[in-house]
């Protein structure tokens, strides 16, 4: 499923994995998973607003606890 949201447009992948009911946190981390920090910070200013989420809150899901 991974590999699936990475390499289509931003707006799929989302609606993707929502239709497979995965959490913000693990879209977040499916969309960002090998990406640098730079990098997953360019796609958390695509990706947040159409997660319904700030690019700061798109960040902290990036994070691991």
């Amino acid at each position: 499923m991974d590999e699936i949201l990475r390499y289509t447009d931003l707006a799929h992948s989302i609606q993707i994995a929502r239709a497979h009911n995965l959490s913000d946190r693990e879209i977040v981390r499916a969309l960002t998973g090998s990406m640098s920090y730079s990098e997953a910070r360019k796609t958390a200013e695509k990706a947040a607003p159409l997660l319904e989420m700030t690019i700061r809150e798109f960040m902290a899901l990036r994070k691991n606890d």
